[in-house]
């Protein structure tokens, strides 16, 4: 049976700082025969509404007929932790919708494979240790460069261009044409209007 297969694409600062692991994804979704791209410029800490109107989408229209494999290069590309993966490829809310992952496997996951979802679990878990200890790393040379008074926080980047971002809405572009206009990423700018709207 022929399934469409969608790729979704996500770095977690921007596609121009990090252009090199952009085009790759890019690339290995072609070739895995995605006829759909979903793209992202979102940390796996922060609201990734592309990647959340892909899961609807697919989940509103996959079935028996016309199942729907979402294609993402890596597990740590498509999902936040283990628990996350777990859950979405073992307990999806359509059964009809799959995941491939091709640094785990060239074939669709298959929940009912215990060899496969082995796998999941353990680079699953190899990842999430890897953060973790990431943090932890960065924890420490926060504390200690404000022990040593160096420490001055993260610059603001889309944050400073709120404005610029309102302006161009008000004008009537769309939010993917705002980021490109600014050169942020475009969850950056669906928070600043969610913000914005909220207030």
């Amino acid at each position: 049976m022929d399934m469409e297969k969608w790729g979704y694409v996500r770095v977690s600062v921007s596609k121009t700082e990090q252009a090199a692991g952009w085009d790759d994804q890019i690339a290995t979704l072609k070739a895995r025969g995605c006829t759909r791209f979903f793209y992202e410029e979102a940390s796996t800490r922060h609201e990734r509404p592309i990647f959340e109107g892909m899961l609807r989408e697919a989940n509103q229209i996959a079935n028996e007929t016309r199942p729907v494999c979402i294609v993402a290069s890596k597990l740590d590309r498509a999902f936040r932790d283990l628990s996350a993966a777990d859950a979405a490829i073992t307990n999806p809310v359509n059964k009809h919708v799959i995941w491939l992952l091709p640094d785990l496997s060239e074939k669709p996951l298959d929940p009912k494979d215990p060899t496969q979802m082995l796998l999941v679990r353990c680079m699953g878990a190899f990842a999430q240790f890897e953060r973790d200890r990431l943090a932890e790393r960065r924890a420490y040379g926060i504390l200690k460069a404000k022990a040593e008074g160096r420490y001055k926080g993260r610059a603001p980047t889309a944050r400073a261009k709120s404005a610029d971002v309102l302006r161009y809405r008000a004008r009537g572009f769309k939010p993917d044409e705002i980021a490109t206009l600014l050169g942020i990423g475009r969850a950056s700018v669906y928070r600043i209007l969610k913000d914005a709207d909220a207030a």
